[in-house]
């Protein structure tokens, strides 16, 4: 955890190459999350329409040239979902605890 470009995500990329571990950007769940809710017209303190989509989000990671594609409904939005706009969307939904609890499940599976 840590400021925005601080290096988290490339300190993380590292450490998880060096031990040959599976990085999972949890940070990115909230992201994607943001984003899908806006595109399927879900507002972002509707809490019970949230936990559904996260608990169905139709989103994979997929490493590629040492990097990973985040694909939400088969479009690469990994671009996208760092823009502040996202960041913000996902910082809504990241105060719900019920949604946090519904993402926890689906990082854990």
């Amino acid at each position: 955890d840590g400021p925005v470009s601080s290096g988290k995500g490339t300190v993380a990329r590292l450490v998880a190459a060096r031990l040959a571990w599976h990085l999972l950007d949890s940070g990115a769940l909230y992201r994607v999350l943001g984003l899908h809710a806006r595109r399927q017209g879900v507002a972002l303190d509707d809490e019970a329409a949230l936990i559904r989509l996260a608990e169905h989000l139709p989103v994979v990671f997929r490493e590629q040239a040492g990097d990973t594609a985040v694909i939400l409904e088969g479009e690469d939005v990994g671009g996208e979902i760092r823009r502040e706009e996202v960041g913000e969307m996902a910082s809504q939904v990241a105060v719900l605890q019920p949604v946090r609890d519904a993402l926890l499940a689906r990082q854990r599976a």
